[in-house]
């Protein structure tokens, strides 16, 4: 693709009917991609505020804020994100069809022809559409970059029943099996939140390695404390 087409795909990814990423605009990706720190829209998820800071130290704030949006974004509803990858023929209806048809991101991926020709006004020329980018290397290897990064798009059903629905979630420490970005996706996937300090809404304190005065805050006020272990069980990993 042309530099003015990727330009296109990564403000469409960023839209507010797709993954709605606050701050990342027109010209916000553009200059992004012409300083080489994307190249498609999985490279927002591995952005540090280094890198952004170098376009402009001045823009300390609107950095921490574009890097808090891009973080909201990873568990995005699966229709939204289907909509978001820019498949020729599917706009935001089809995507919602999809989505309420296949329930997951991998079985939307592994849908035939023929599946996907079964779903409710999805004719030849929009399933062949679907086909093809899935059949595409280039576009396997953004997906893949998409999971490596955390990213989990949600069936809404899943989110109103989800096992953490409601639950207040805060980390201290350093955890080894991944880092707090990921670890934070994971909650959120399963419906709970995390935050910064312990209140009294937080319902389970996660300690990590080497962990600070949270964890003593936490036990003064009887909130239940996971280890590492303890919460990959919980989260289902």
């Amino acid at each position: 693709s042309c530099p003015a087409q990727i330009k296109e795909h990564i403000r469409h990814f960023a839209s507010r009917g797709a993954m709605d990423i606050e701050g990342l605009g027109e010209k916000v990706s553009a200059r992004l991609f012409d300083a080489k720190l994307i190249q498609d829209p999985a490279d927002l998820y591995y952005l540090t505020k280094e890198q952004l800071l170098s376009l402009d130290r001045q823009a300390k704030k609107s950095t921490e804020k574009l890097l808090d949006a891009i973080l909201r974004s990873k568990t995005p509803s699966l229709d939204k994100f289907i909509f978001a990858l820019g498949i020729r023929h599917v706009g935001e209806r089809t995507a919602k069809l999809l989505a309420e048809h296949f329930g997951s991101m991998e079985k939307f991926m592994k849908a035939s022809l023929e599946a996907l020709t079964r779903v409710n006004e999805i004719g030849p020329e929009i399933a062949q559409s679907i086909v093809e980018f899935f059949a595409e290397d280039k576009n396997r290897k953004v997906l893949e970059k998409f999971e490596r990064a955390g990213l989990s798009p949600q069936a809404k059903e899943t989110l109103a029943g989800a096992p953490l629905q409601g639950k207040a979630f805060v980390f201290t420490g350093s955890l080894d099996s991944m880092d707090r970005n990921r670890a934070k996706a994971y909650v959120e996937s399963l419906g709970g939140s995390v935050h910064s300090s312990v209140t009294g809404k937080t319902f389970y304190l996660v300690a990590g390695r080497e962990p600070g005065s949270k964890l003593d805050k936490a036990r003064s006020q009887g909130i239940t404390v996971l280890s590492e272990d303890e919460f990959l069980k919980l989260v289902g990993r």
